[in-house]
């Protein structure tokens, strides 16, 4: 199966790193060891709740980028990822804070940085899949589909949304992101049945 995904393009306004860090929670999000965590470090995404898949990884469907899918097994625990926040002053990563999420230490055929990033909505159904295919940059009119958060589940645990808050006058579609299940093959997308995560560090950092 090939999805077909387009760039999302917007025109929008920004406001300051200032502002944007003054309204930020500074409540960090914590790893399954009871430990914040820090931009730069890495982590596997892994579901909170056991029998449903394993952790999170980059899926090949023949042409570049990647896809973000779960894995099928739960003992895989996926490909680990670092998370960026929009204040590049802060410590820890905090709550309903704009982030960028890369795979990390991939070696692959696709030759570009593996940034997840929202795609335009594809076929009848008008789903979004998340890819791993964008760049490290600042907020811009070119990387605001590659703007994620981590928020708190109503179940008091946490889950991944795509909803930026790094411009005060684009409305991008906001939403959760979870578990698409195409073929055999579990994307990763905009759902409103959110997937509920867990963070564990690699063992490297």
């Amino acid at each position: 199966m090939k999805l077909s995904i387009l760039t999302i393009s917007l025109i929008v306004t920004f406001i300051p790193f200032s502002l944007l860090s003054n309204t930020a929670t500074s409540t960090p999000v914590y790893d399954i060891d009871g430990e914040p965590l820090t931009p730069g470090t890495g982590y596997y995404i892994l579901p909170l709740i056991r029998g449903r898949g394993g952790g999170v990884k980059n899926y090949w469907n023949g042409s570049c980028p990647y896809y973000v899918a779960q894995a099928n097994s739960e003992v895989d625990r996926g490909r680990p990822v670092q998370f960026y926040p929009v204040n590049p002053d802060e410590e820890t990563i905090p709550l309903s804070t704009d982030l960028n999420i890369e795979f990390y230490d991939l070696i692959t055929v696709c030759i570009q940085q593996y940034v997840w990033q929202l795609g335009d909505p594809v076929g009848d159904s008008g789903s979004q899949y998340v890819t791993a295919g964008g760049v490290l940059e600042n907020p811009g009119e070119e990387t605001v589909n590659r703007w994620f958060k981590i928020e708190t589940h109503p179940d008091g645990d946490y889950k991944l949304v795509f909803c930026l808050t790094v411009c005060e006058t684009c409305r991008p579609v906001c939403g959760d992101i979870g578990v698409l299940s195409q073929g055999g093959t579990r994307f990763l997308g905009l759902s409103d049945n959110p997937f509920r995560v867990c963070f564990a560090r690699t063992l490297e950092d």
